[in-house]
Parts: structure tokens; C-alpha cells; sequence
């Protein structure tokens, strides 16, 4: 059971953050609005992340999780909104500076890390 909703989770994630890319890239008027995707992407995550895992069973974290959020005072699952949050905006505010070329290329493969975490 829970690996058919841990299928469901990553394919949607997969889904939700590529499009943004796609939206990041296609149209001009959103590269500068990186923040906004990032902010939509940690949403959709947070969303996704309540639904398929933390709302119906007790996951388990790392180690490296837990101590992040014993370190920021908070539960394990705001910790993994932050680190998401700082990691797409990141990702994105890269994607808007290199915007073509060799860097574009490796940042999307590096997009897969991204969904990963």
C-alpha cells in the first residue's frame, strides 16, 4: 500500500515541477517571477506531501531530518517545507540566470535531484 501512494506522490511531483520549469521557460515574463515558482512548487509539495504520507501513517525520517528539526524548533514536517522551499528557490533562481547553454542543460538533469529530496 505504501509503495503504490509513494508511486502516486513522486509521479505528481514529478509532474508539478516540471511544469513549472516548462512555464519558467517558455514564457519571458515568468523567468523573473522565480520566487513565485518556488513558492507554488513548495505549496503543491506541502499539499502532496500531507495527502499521500504524513496524513494516513507515521513516516519515517532520517536521521539528518530530525536534526535539522530539532535545530530549527520545529516538527520534522515544517522542517521538510523549509528545506524544500530553499531548495526550489534556489533551483529556479538558477534556471532564470542560465537561461541557455551547457549550465541550462545540467540544471534540468539536476532538476531530478530536486524532485528527489
Amino acid at each position: 500500500m505504501f509503495l503504490s501512494a509513494l508511486l502516486y506522490y513522486y509521479v505528481f511531483k514529478v509532474m508539478l515541477f516540471f511544469s513549472l520549469v516548462r512555464i519558467q521557460v517558455r514564457f519571458e515574463a515568468m523567468k523573473e517571477h522565480w520566487l513565485f515558482l518556488a513558492l507554488l512548487y513548495t505549496a503543491g509539495v506541502a499539499l502532496l506531501s500531507y495527502v499521500f504520507l504524513f496524513s494516513w501513517q507515521q513516516f519515517p525520517w532520517a536521521e539528518w531530518q530530525l536534526r535539522v528539526a530539532r535545530a530549527a524548533g520545529t516538527t520534522p514536517e515544517i522542517a521538510f517545507v523549509g528545506e524544500t522551499l530553499f531548495l526550489s528557490t534556489a533551483y529556479f533562481r538558477l534556471l532564470a540566470r542560465f537561461d541557455e547553454g551547457v549550465i541550462f542543460w545540467t540544471l534540468l538533469l539536476l532538476g531530478l535531484l530536486v524532485v528527489r529530496f
